[in-house]
């Protein structure tokens, strides 16, 4: 494989010469569910220390699921959108930019082949947190503070430069609203849900959890086609995994997302909803006023700093948007949890799935509930907090 490898580098890094490749690792069962990772140490000039993100190659999966299109997302993220997005900060020089993306070599794309080289940010201390395990507040809050950065920049693009802002979104894809069409995601969602439901039947917010099935459908196709309020261009899957996270003396001083496939324009609450649902902790559940306040503060700051006035995004217009399409994040979470909880070897396998003729969101979405009281724990509060404050 290294002499397949070597030669997709020497088109990536064209300018440089390769004297050396060595691959010296891969990505573990569960780290990639339509590509493949391979680690490399790479010599043009000086070393590098690479991951290749490679599309699966399986005609079935490629024709069941849109990875070709997943991945020319991602790498239209890589090659414009993230300059695009540096450029507008710089020009207003921004000292603390949202810059929270690894640095990319360079892509391919080629025939049914699709691959980023991007900087292994493991090389440079950046960690995987335990997909197992919520994160502490601290990550939280950082992480918060970054998703209100990026999505400022959205608003603040189309406000001053609206020309620039709708050739970008124009070429960004809807990769959910494809896995929506060419899966039974909505169905088995509902199956998900009342799989829930049968875990907490007799709990007095059983019931109102139950009715989430009949508002799904309606609501998916609201949130793909006629998003009412802010629109921004939302990162897109935003649960543990697609973290990495540098600590200092423990603490969390940085991070990067690292998988940008499902990144769409959409409502921002999408981000938000998506990202605290699948990450927060019980204790932290509690505080989400202040989280949110925390989000809304960052995004309206960042907003300011690049030139465009706190109030094109008013608090409450925020609230109001957060009611009413959290929805998405609350739905999401019950499958992350349940996909987080599963021992490696029993990680949904796409390809098997495409191949065998199954549904292949089906099977990921509705994959076995392998330890059912860590996942009732971790779904209880998140489901009393959603009918509590009636986001479902």
């Amino acid at each position: 494989m290294e002499s397949e490898v070597k030669s997709w580098l020497e088109k990536i890094l064209k300018n440089e010469h390769l004297s050396h490749v060595k691959i010296v690792g891969g990505s573990e069962k569960g780290d990639g569910y339509m590509g493949d990772i391979v680690f490399v140490e790479a010599t043009a000039g000086k070393p590098h220390h690479l991951v290749l993100k490679c599309a699966k190659r399986s005609a079935l999966l490629r024709e069941k699921s849109p990875v070709k299109e997943a991945f020319l997302n991602e790498i239209f993220c890589y090659d414009s959108l993230f300059p695009e997005f540096s450029r507008f900060q710089s020009e207003r020089k921004i000292t603390d930019p949202f810059d929270n993306v690894p640095k990319c070599y360079g892509t391919l794309v080629s025939g049914e082949m699709e691959i980023l080289a991007l900087e292994n940010l493991k090389n440079l201390g950046y960690v995987l947190w335990d997909r197992r395990t919520a994160l502490t507040r601290n990550h939280i809050d950082l992480i918060v503070e970054n998703y209100g950065k990026l999505h400022a920049i959205s608003i603040a693009m189309r406000d001053q430069e609206p020309q620039s802002f709708e050739n970008l979104a124009s070429k960004l894809g809807n990769v959910l609203k494809l896995f929506d069409q060419l899966t039974n995601m909505v169905g088995s969602f509902v199956v998900g849900i009342e799989d829930l439901y049968q875990l907490f039947k007799g709990e007095d917010f059983a019931p109102q959890w139950r009715g989430l099935k009949g508002k799904l459908r309606a609501f998916f196709t609201d949130l793909w086609d006629n998003v009412d309020g802010m629109r921004v261009i939302c990162h897109g899957d935003c649960w543990n995994n697609n973290f990495m996270h540098y600590h200092r003396d423990g603490v969390p001083v940085n991070f990067a997302m690292i998988d940008w496939q499902l990144a769409f324009l959409s409502s921002p609450i999408v981000d938000l909803s998506y990202f605290l649902f699948s990450c927060i902790a019980e204790e932290d559940i509690e505080d989400m006023d202040t989280i949110l306040r925390l989000y809304h503060d960052s995004l309206t700051s960042h907003l300011e700093k690049l030139g465009s006035s706190r109030d094109l995004y008013p608090f409450g217009q925020f609230l109001d948007e957060w009611k009413r399409y959290s929805k998405m994040g609350v739905t999401f979470s019950m499958i992350i949890h349940r996909t987080a909880l599963l021992d490696a070897e029993n990680v949904p396998d796409l390809v098997k799935s495409a191949e065998g003729g199954q549904d292949v969101l089906e099977d990921f979405i509705l994959c076995p509930i392998s330890d059912a009281e860590a996942y009732k724990k971790r779904m209880s509060y998140i489901i009393k907090h959603a009918v509590k404050n009636d986001l479902v």
